[in-house]
């Protein structure tokens, strides 16, 4: 990925370096004084940490206005990552969710997406006030694992939808797989809407080439990247990026009011020190970590393990990240596995019963993943050892029916909304047992977490479907976001006058 010569500097560290070097007494908050104020966090290892946690001083420029060091940083991001403009986030990628839909949506206007997107996007819709489409998130034929949503079905929710302002798609998925952003994009030229993404889990797309497809490549008009969870930044610091041809007054206005008026300087420092990494190194870093995940998938294959394979996806039409390693287990002994790994002083980032997901980052250079392959094996060894006549179970299990279909005005909706999430949450509601809400309103959102994505939305009609699901969720011992019983024994409904 060619960048400018520029990209070396780190002009935000450099000004926080040096502000820390002058040692000035502190008359400002934060309170602490970058250390002596608070002896019991110094004594608990944060002294470093404090030194970093300055505030808007001249010097050291103003996320909010941004006329120095931060607007400097933030312009050598946009250049690295061929954007029109590039904004730091402190509150992750969730508060650019949040900004963009209620920037670019309002009150009635449509927004298409899937289910796979993130619990923040809804969040946006509410708080916006505007109406979800979603779209059917597509399986892999042999396993029935989600993978992503297909040019085809975005162009039917176009077309069925001419009132949609903004196509949200979340790619890659968590688990690593990538619509055809470049179809998509035409589309949305074709019906002259705004193409956004959720790269939460992509930002190191450009860094491996043009191997994976990704956001800036494909011309989107807005895309955000999670650096602390694909570059290696402190959480939870991220990017938005615009397109050259979107104007971000608007956007500005709610960024500022949707994030802390007292931006962590760590957070941003780490952000500009990651950006020139990868800058410099970027390339050469995840070049190696491609090669790792092909290699570590080769052993898995010649240990007879089962997982979501590269070729297949590729069959579907979409792309994967081959460190986005997940598990299959049809006996659904992914927890047991999980749980057996931890054991062995292993964690992974997400288990259910017939899946788990391992990440592979840098950190796995070191090593290669040798020692986490002969601790699957082991594991294995062992279950193989104890397991029962249990029955099969496919991955899609895993996921709610809700996943797979699309919500749009058509015969075939089979999951309808009855209000739209606003009006559901403003609704006067009930509290009323789950193996009796078959056929009500729901009127609160109900998560599966990680990885924070909704299981059902306010205004969803509660299909049997969707009920059995969620008993079979419950009896598991999964508690879940956002419901006020977490135990789901009863669910909030919208009260029948």
């Amino acid at each position: 990925m060619a960048c400018n010569k520029f990209q070396s500097d780190a002009p935000l560290y450099r000004a926080a370096r040096r502000f820390i070097r002058k040692g000035a007494q502190s008359f400002h908050v934060p309170l602490h004084g970058r250390g002596p104020g608070a002896p019991w966090l110094r004594r608990a290892g944060f002294a470093s940490s404090m030194k970093w946690d300055l505030t808007e001083l001249d010097s050291l420029d103003d996320l909010h206005l941004p006329r120095g060091a931060i607007k400097k940083a933030q312009e050598l991001a946009a250049d690295l990552f061929k954007a029109g403009k590039t904004f730091f986030l402190v509150n992750g990628v969730t508060g650019g969710l949040l900004a963009l839909l209620m920037a670019f949506a309002g009150p009635g206007k449509k927004v298409l997406l899937t289910r796979l997107s993130h619990k923040a996007a809804l969040h946006g819709l509410i708080l916006s006030g505007a109406l979800p489409v979603y779209l059917p998130v597509e399986r892999e034929p042999s396993t029935g694992f989600p993978l992503n949503v297909s040019p085809l079905s975005v162009e039917k929710g176009l077309r069925e939808n001419p009132e949609t302002v903004l196509v949200l798609i979340t790619s890659p998925s968590y688990w690593g797989v990538a619509a055809d952003l470049p179809a998509i994009r035409k589309i949305a030229d074709k019906y002259g809407v705004i193409l956004a993404v959720d790269e939460a889990h992509g930002a190191h797309f450009p860094f491996y080439g043009d191997k994976l497809p990704h956001s800036a490549a494909a011309g989107a008009d807005i895309w955000l990247q999670s650096a602390h969870k694909s570059l290696g930044s402190l959480t939870p610091g991220a990017f938005l990026h615009l397109g050259k041809r979107i104007s971000s007054h608007d956007l500005r206005f709610w960024l500022q009011a949707l994030q802390t008026s007292s931006p962590p300087y760590p957070v941003m420092v780490s952000l500009d020190l990651t950006r020139r990494q990868m800058a410099l190194m970027g390339n050469r870093l995840f070049t190696r970590l491609w090669n790792w995940g092909l290699h570590f998938r080769r052993e898995l294959d010649r240990e007879g393990f089962l997982f979501l394979r590269t070729e297949k996806v590729e069959k579907a039409g979409f792309a994967l990240d081959p460190c986005r390693i997940t598990l299959l287990f049809p006996r659904g002994e992914g927890r047991l596995f999980s749980k057996l790994l931890a054991e062995k002083g292993y964690r992974v980032e997400l288990e259910a019963g017939s899946y788990l997901l391992a990440i592979g980052g840098p950190s796995q250079l070191a090593y290669r993943g040798r020692s986490f392959l002969k601790a699957l094996s082991e594991v294995r060894f062992s279950l193989c050892r104890s397991r029962g006549s249990t029955p099969l179970q496919p991955p899609s299990a895993e996921f709610p029916p809700a996943f797979f279909n699309y919500s749009g005005e058509d015969e075939g909706n089979i999951f309808p909304f009855a209000l739209t999430p606003r009006e559901a949450l403003g609704a006067r509601r009930a509290f009323v047992p789950l193996k009796e809400a078959v056929g009500e309103i729901c009127a609160e959102m109900v998560v599966l977490s990680p990885p924070g994505i909704p299981a059902v939305i306010p205004g969803e009609i509660l299909s049997e479907e969707t009920v059995h699901f969620l008993m079979q969720k419950k009896a598991g011992g999964l508690f879940f976001q956002g419901a006020r019983d977490p135990a789901l024994n009863r669910i909030t409904v919208v009260r029948k006058t």
